[in-house]
């Protein structure tokens, strides 16, 4: 039998615990035998003054408080965790898969990245029509160096956009996954009706039917890690493109107050728009890969 009772919950605690293991309050030294050995019913504790005797020290907490350190402390464990037994560990993402991601991420934004320049080059293009272009030797030279550069700038993306796709796994290495379980349950179906033709023994089809299931659920084991590492940088990117967003508008709010010039925020704007541009491309990329 227990020697004491937590005078909140009445939980049975030991003699050496200083906190209550349920509820998380104080334990109470040298209260009458009474007080300690009667369990008294949990309920919500009042604020009040108790004077403990000597060096003993009382925190009050609210419920309230505690409720939301157990969501917060809830929320934690669900990121990016396995289940090992009864114990929950997270597990990272593979250098090589986050490697790969990279690849793919770099390899879309540099299709933004042309696309970006390509409409900037038929932009510049359509003043050659310009009559300054003929008789303007100035403006002439300085159309013809900004062409260059764009489209020296586009031939180095086609330059990286090759050697890219030479580094990329295809698939992906979940989509790999997904069609090697495809194949584990094709294999398992086909030696079922092999067996039930009698083309295989019983022993036979017994092994290969727990090597096939073995493999199947290493693999959906594999895939889900991979999904939850995936899906914990999406989140990071989804929370990125909304601070970008908050900024635009926060540069917004401050051209209308009139804190900031016409060009200043054209200026950030753009800035701003181009970085939640490319933000979603990441989030594209991820989204994509992770089916």
């Amino acid at each position: 039998m227990p020697s004491k009772y937590c005078v909140y919950c009445g939980n049975p605690i030991k003699d050496s615990d200083k906190f209550c293991i349920i509820c998380g309050k104080p334990v109470l030294r040298d209260l009458p035998d009474k007080q300690k050995q009667e369990p008294k019913p949990r309920k919500k504790p009042q604020r009040q003054e108790i004077l403990p005797k000597e060096d003993t020290v009382i925190e009050f907490v609210d419920d309230s408080e505690e409720e939301l350190e157990i969501k917060e402390e809830k929320k934690e464990k669900k990121k990016g965790k396995e289940k090992n037994g009864d114990k929950i560990v997270e597990k990272p993402l593979p250098f090589e898969v986050k490697e790969q991601m990279i690849f793919y991420i770099e390899y879309n934004d540099i299709q933004l990245n042309k696309e970006i320049l390509i409409t900037k080059l038929k932009d510049l293009q359509k003043s050659l029509k310009d009559p300054a272009y003929e008789y303007d030797e100035q403006y002439k030279e300085s159309l013809n160096v900004k062409l260059e550069a764009i489209k020296t700038l586009i031939n180095e993306m086609k330059q990286k956009e090759s050697d890219l796709k030479q580094k990329m796994d295809d698939p992906f290495i979940v989509q790999r996954i997904k069609r090697d379980m495809e194949t584990k349950i094709f294999q398992l179906k086909n030696l079922t009706k092999e067996h039930k033709l009698h083309k295989v023994d019983k022993d036979s089809f017994e092994t290969l039917r727990d090597k096939y299931k073995q493999e199947k659920e290493d693999l959906e084991q594999e895939r889900k890690d991979l999904i939850i590492g995936m899906s914990l940088w999406i989140k990071e990117l989804k929370l990125e493109k909304v601070e970008a967003q908050s900024d635009r508008n926060l540069n917004k709010g401050r051209f209308h107050s009139k804190e900031i010039t016409q060009d200043d925020f054209t200026s950030k704007d753009k800035e701003l728009e181009l970085k939640v541009k490319k933000v979603n491309v990441k989030i594209k990329t991820l989204e994509k890969l992770i089916k």
